[in-house]
């Protein structure tokens, strides 16, 4: 009998557990909590293409895909924080988190495997570096312990799971598709595996059917900041 070995190059094949019907993403967002509903995470993704459209020409080459990403991280952080999510960063990066610290999420530029149920899984676009090898290293972590029952994981965990709101700009098509995942693997300053991808759609910045919304004004929100800390506890 053969003995099997688990290597490095097969262990990277395992494939995340994709979910990409509707009612099933949203049953997994409120199993995440209750305050996550596929509409705000959309809410996030459209401030960011308007923040990526407010480029023009005299721009930097690189301003668009900065503002949206900018844009993208305020907006979400801002929503959230009207349900008392708490704002803080860890070494410069921008972390949103649940109010019982279970549930923490990132924005992150994913490649163009990013919102798509294909051969391979998407990976981030821009390279990271201790603080995702760090999360990713705790979330499996967590994985492991909790015999990757997600239900469990939710009740039971110790620890927090940082979730990435993953999106990829796609030039050609002229839209925005995204995902919420949990990043599980990294190596060569890339997330390479993820346990389970929640598939969110797209959104088009098609001229014919993106509108711009007209902000009406509403009473001020006040945003909790929290100071800067080194860790989640």
């Amino acid at each position: 009998m053969s003995k099997f070995e688990l290597t490095a190059s097969n262990a990277l094949t395992r494939r995340a557990t994709v979910i990409d019907d509707p009612a099933e993403v949203e049953a997994r967002l409120q199993g995440l909590h209750p305050d996550l509903v596929p509409l705000i995470l959309r809410d996030a993704i459209t401030g960011g293409v308007r923040g990526r459209n407010e480029t023009n020409r005299a721009s930097a080459p690189t301003a668009a895909g900065v503002q949206q990403w900018l844009k993208t991280v305020q907006d979400l952080r801002t929503l959230m924080a009207r349900a008392h999510w708490h704002i803080h960063e860890q070494q410069n990066c921008p972390f949103i988190t649940s109010p019982d610290r279970s549930v923490s999420i990132v924005v992150m530029t994913g490649n163009s495997e990013t919102g798509k149920n294909g051969v391979d899984d998407p990976t981030n676009q821009a390279e990271k570096g201790a603080v995702a090898e760090g999360f990713a290293q705790t979330n499996r972590q967590l994985e492991l312990f909790n015999g990757g029952s997600f239900q469990f994981a939710k009740e039971h965990q110790s620890g927090t799971q940082v979730w990435a709101l993953l999106y990829h700009y796609d030039k050609v098509l002229k839209e925005v598709r995204y995902e919420l995942s949990l990043p599980t693997g990294f190596g060569n300053k890339k997330i390479t595996n993820w346990g389970i991808r929640l598939l969110l759609g797209s959104v088009s910045n098609n001229p014919d059917n993106f509108t711009i919304r007209e902000d009406k004004s509403n009473p001020q929100i006040l945003v909790e900041v929290e100071p800067k800390l080194g860790t989640f506890e």
